[in-house]
């Protein structure tokens, strides 16, 4: 399989772990994050062109639109990563500990990542999708396109469903959340339930991304 399909989805599956504390506690969760780190510098460095890329060519709706998408997550894993060096319990807190906002500003940026990861799979969906289908061995399968119509309606109508069920975007503004430790979830629904979440985010993208190069 090929190495760029296999470091994303090590990506997202240790992201959508990381996602909730409660599962693999302080050692794993830190632990786990390095892993995260690594696989995002492996990313960065398949995907390196784009930075060169940056300084050349016209920048139309659809490269704003990209650059925006990938600012977006860039910027809150950024934000994720420093503050979570500043609160991990496995590094020496030479200033003592963080105050609350920087657990807040950690808090906020993990979930604002799920939006953020989201928007980035759907601008880059037409690159992405033809290795996966390559990969998987389907993509000579004749009735591919209406397959794909079905499974985006099922996800984007679990990625709905999740959001409300999860409260995202009250985890993202820190609202209350009432019952929230009463849900009953386990790792698979967790993980699930935020995979549709964020491949509801990825339909979104990807068709804006549509209507902005149809208005060229």
């Amino acid at each position: 399989m090929n190495k760029r399909i296999l470091v994303d989805a090590g990506m997202l599956v240790s992201f959508l772990v990381l996602l909730d504390y409660r599962y693999v506690r302080s050692v794993g969760h830190e632990g786990l994050a390095l892993v995260f780190f690594i696989l995002f510098l492996l990313h960065t460095w398949f995907n390196r062109q784009w930075y060169r890329s940056l300084p050349r060519g016209r920048w139309n709706g659809d490269r704003k639109l990209t650059f925006l998408a990938d600012i977006l997550l860039i910027g809150s894993f950024a934000a994720v990563i420093v503050s979570g060096v500043l609160i991990a319990h496995s590094l020496p807190h030479i200033f003592g500990s963080a105050p609350r906002l920087v657990h807040q500003i950690h808090h906020v940026a993990g979930y604002l990542m799920v939006p953020a990861i989201g928007f980035h799979l759907g601008i880059h969906w037409n690159a992405i999708l033809p290795r996966m289908e390559r990969a998987m061995g389907i993509h000579k399968i004749s009735f591919l396109p209406l397959l794909h119509k079905i499974l985006l309606l099922l996800l984007m109508a679990g990625g709905i469903y999740f959001s409300f069920y999860y409260s995202i975007g009250s985890r993202i503004f820190l609202k209350s959340i009432p019952n929230a430790r009463s849900l009953p979830i386990t790792l698979w629904t967790f993980t699930f339930g935020h995979l549709l979440i964020i491949s509801l985010y990825a339909a979104m993208a990807y068709y804006l991304q549509k209507l902005v190069r149809r208005r060229r």
